[in-house]
């Protein structure tokens, strides 16, 4: 079996998703190198170090193993400072490997397109193919936002990703949908286009008893209640939702609009500070419930107990918030765009809203309130959906993939 080398520069699979800049990456670096570890493989994920009080490597489970690289200082940095940290981080990836040629790797998996730089400068150097996710493609988050979310240059994010699309030998899709985007923006060939659904632990995510749920973690036993989970920015559209939810408040007074992360990014405390000051200004802070990012176990229960999640994001390539919810039998209502298109089917598991105003917005959560469908059949629906994505079948897809590259000859930079 090949032993993986995956690199997760600016965010650690250990992290907890929803603080800073940890999401949903974390969670499909974690989950997909457990799933290919479990296969028989041996994964080293690398990432780079934030503390001096962190162990240079945390065996996770049978098969995966950490590694917390330096690169800079030994702290936390904007991911705007991390592109001129990247050859020293390869650099010294290179010298972790050295020290055990167990890890030698003979594939490597970049994440993100930071990460898709020193996997890029790994393939070269050690002969191998190079699996690209980049999760989110600037070219397409610049179609939906009315300014960048970051500080890093659009031209140069463009290029980069450009450059490193160039030389995988496969570039990994989420779903169709983001398959058709990097055929559109990143010119990726066909025979170098692969799609690998992300995937739900159903032993976690999974129905269970609502009132149960919202005793788990503490919410009101009585009212509807609308979840958000995730990072807060402006490309996630929390401040959408929050005014949709006050939309939603003249037919339904007694809902409460839930939420689940923490700021990311240089315009997220700014963007908190607006849903914040617009539920108090507007007398509503009372159903409003803010929550710091929970652990990744106790998602299954907010999950569990809400009545629907919503899922604004002006881009989402996939929508793990709303596969998981899917999978808790739970209703979502989210924004037409991107690999959401593939997640929610309307009327059936949830709603898409094409527009992007709080009244279509209240208008779809209100059918969910009001029974359109059923609850029974729209959980049984998400959940009956939400089957069809694994972990481990993703793990599988990976592997094949790789065993295919053996017969092919690496791709070249142009």
């Amino acid at each position: 079996m090949p032993n993986f080398a995956v690199i997760s520069l600016h965010s650690s699979p250990l992290e907890q998703p929803g603080v800073g800049d940890g999401g949903g990456m974390n969670v499909y670096v974690r989950q997909l190198s457990s799933a290919i570890a479990r296969l028989g493989s041996h994964v080293s994920v690398y990432t780079r170090a934030v503390s001096p009080h962190q162990p240079a490597s945390q065996q996770v489970e049978p098969g995966l193993v950490v590694h917390n690289v330096p690169a800079g200082d030994l702290g936390p940095l904007p991911k705007e400072a991390l592109s001129d940290l990247v050859d020293e981080f390869t650099d010294n990836v290179i010298q972790r490997i050295s020290l055990n040629s167990a890890e030698m790797p003979d594939v490597v998996h970049g994440n993100y397109w930071l990460s898709g730089i020193a996997a890029h400068k790994l393939k070269h150097h050690y002969g191998i193919p190079m699996l690209t996710t980049f999760h989110t493609l600037e070219r397409v988050k610049a179609e939906s936002r009315l300014r960048p979310d970051d500080r890093v240059a659009e031209k140069f994010r463009i290029e980069t990703e450009d450059q490193v699309a160039a030389c995988s030998d496969v570039v990994l899709a989420s779903c169709e949908h983001e398959a058709h985007d990097f055929e559109r923006h990143l010119n990726v060939s066909p025979e170098r286009l692969r799609v690998v659904g992300l995937g739900v632990e159903h032993a976690l995510f999974a129905p269970g008893d609502k009132a149960m749920a919202r005793r788990a973690v503490e919410l009101p036993k009585d009212g509807k209640i609308v979840l958000y989970v995730g990072r807060i920015q402006p490309l996630k559209g929390l401040l959408l939702a929050m005014q949709a939810f006050e939309a939603l408040l003249w037919d339904h007074p007694d809902a409460y609009f839930v939420i689940v992360g923490g700021p990311s990014g240089h315009l997220g405390e700014v963007e908190l500070a607006k849903c914040l000051a617009l539920a108090s200004e507007n007398g509503f802070a009372e159903r409003v419930i803010l929550r710091d990012p929970e652990p990744h176990l106790r998602l299954a229960s907010y999950y569990r107990g809400a009545d629907v999640a919503v899922v604004p994001s002006r881009s989402e390539s996939f929508g793990l918030v709303a596969l998981e919810a899917m999978a808790c039998g739970t209703a979502v209502v989210a924004s037409k765009v991107g690999g959401l298109n593939s997640l929610v089917i309307p009327g059936v598991t949830g709603h898409l809203v094409d527009e992007r105003s709080p009244w279509a917005f209240a208008e779809a959560i209100g059918m969910v309130f009001d029974g359109k469908p059923t609850p029974r059949k729209l959980s049984g629906a998400a959940v009956d959906f939400a089957r069809g994505y694994s972990w481990r079948k993703a793990g599988v897809e990976v592997l094949d993939i790789v065993e295919a590259l053996a017969s092919r000859e690496l791709t070249e930079c142009i």
